[in-house]
């Protein structure tokens, strides 16, 4: 028997966030609905959101109040283990797995019910989803205050193998952005009810389009800045008709705390420090006709550390809503920009990428 948990946590208050908390609970819900179709028998929703609660009470999960204060993923996940008694599990976030078929769910299911130690994520590195057993394993770890580096704590403490899924949109696609949830709405295999969903195409549609028609377009060139895995740069070189420019850094930033220590370093904030936010898209411009910009790792460099609301009044490039100065001129630049541009986070260059990539190839827009 294993379970399956789904974690859910407000990202505030203001109506940007709500709405793609709306966005999250509904991914959630699928999810959990697909989860008991492929066979998991004890399914969980840990939870403190009325919202959220029934959304997945309906697709017969039992909601589990959170009782960390701030929030600790670790310690939770350990209380509710020894709470109910279980050996075999698969954590996710809600926002994660919405492209994740009942078919492959099963399959994970399956492995995780013919091993004795074993560690399944979709990123071992910096993780969304965590499958493992035993699940007294946590008692060998120091547990993580973030789902990003358990299967990397299970592996290198614990000693249980650790396997990657296989890297596709479906297991990367993790919404953290309005960015992420535009994408994942033009993609052929987004669930109907998550297609239906407002996610901002009126603000981001037609930078979308214009970034997938360079896809798909042999004489053209996309540039591809932030934390970019080996995985993805596979994919794109053979699944992209145009030239990719990939500037890859600071992988596994979140997950070693370097944006929290002021650590990180970034080549491209270097840049950024020399000439200011226009010439910096000046520049990007002659690089490529188009960009996905994983910003926080520049902010990072930079050691910015906007608030959700602004960072995600700036990913929608609405400057009107940004108070702090240079995060407002950050984003008028990119605005402004004379090429397509999207920004976001590290899921934009993951997941996100390769949704926008099967997107494109599947005929949105048509080619």
């Amino acid at each position: 028997m294993s379970a399956f948990l789904i974690f859910f946590g407000r990202s505030g208050s203001s109506d940007l966030e709500r709405q793609l908390d709306a966005v999250k609970i509904a991914i959630g819900a699928v999810v959990m609905g697909r989860a008991a179709d492929a066979g998991f028998s004890r399914l969980y929703a840990v939870t403190n959101d009325q919202e959220a609660a029934a959304a997945f009470r309906s697709k017969g999960a039992s909601v589990l109040p959170v009782k960390t204060e701030p929030f600790h993923f670790g310690r939770e996940l350990k209380r509710i283990v020894d709470e109910k008694k279980l050996d075999r599990l698969c954590t996710i976030g809600a926002g994660a797995g919405a492209l994740m078929t009942t078919h492959e769910l099963r399959s994970l299911r399956e492995d995780l019910e013919s091993s004795e130690a074993l560690v399944l994520s979709n990123n071992s590195y910096s993780a969304d989803l965590v499958a493992f057993t035993p699940a007294a394993a946590l008692d060998a770890i120091d547990l993580p205050a973030t789902d990003n580096p358990l299967p990397r704590r299970l592996h290198q403490q614990a000693g249980l193998s650790s396997r990657q899924l296989e890297k596709s949109a479906a297991t990367l696609l993790d919404v953290d952005t309005p960015t992420d949830a535009a994408l994942l709405t033009r993609h052929p295999g987004c669930p109907p009810e998550l297609r239906a969903l407002p996610a901002w195409q009126d603000l981001l549609g037609e930078r979308i389009e214009a970034l997938m028609r360079i896809v798909t377009t042999p004489d053209k060139e996309l540039v591809v800045a932030g934390r970019v895995g080996a995985p993805v740069w596979t994919f794109i070189e053979s699944q992209t008709a145009c030239r990719v420019r990939m500037l890859a850094e600071e992988r596994g930033m979140q997950a070693a705390g370097r944006d929290v220590s002021g650590e990180a370093r970034s080549a491209l904030g270097f840049l950024y420090e020399l000439v200011g936010p226009r010439d910096f898209f000046a520049k990007m411009g002659e690089l490529g006709d188009g960009m996905l910009f994983d910003m926080l790792v520049l902010f990072a460099h930079l050691r910015w550390r906007p608030a959700a609301e602004e960072r995600f009044a700036s990913y929608l490039f609405m400057t009107d809503r940004i108070a702090t100065k240079p995060l407002r001129d950050f984003t008028e630049a990119a605005r402004d920009a004379p090429f397509p541009l999207l920004l976001g986070g590290h899921t934009l260059v993951s997941g996100a990428f390769w949704t926008m990539v099967e997107a494109a190839w599947a005929g949105h827009p048509e080619i």
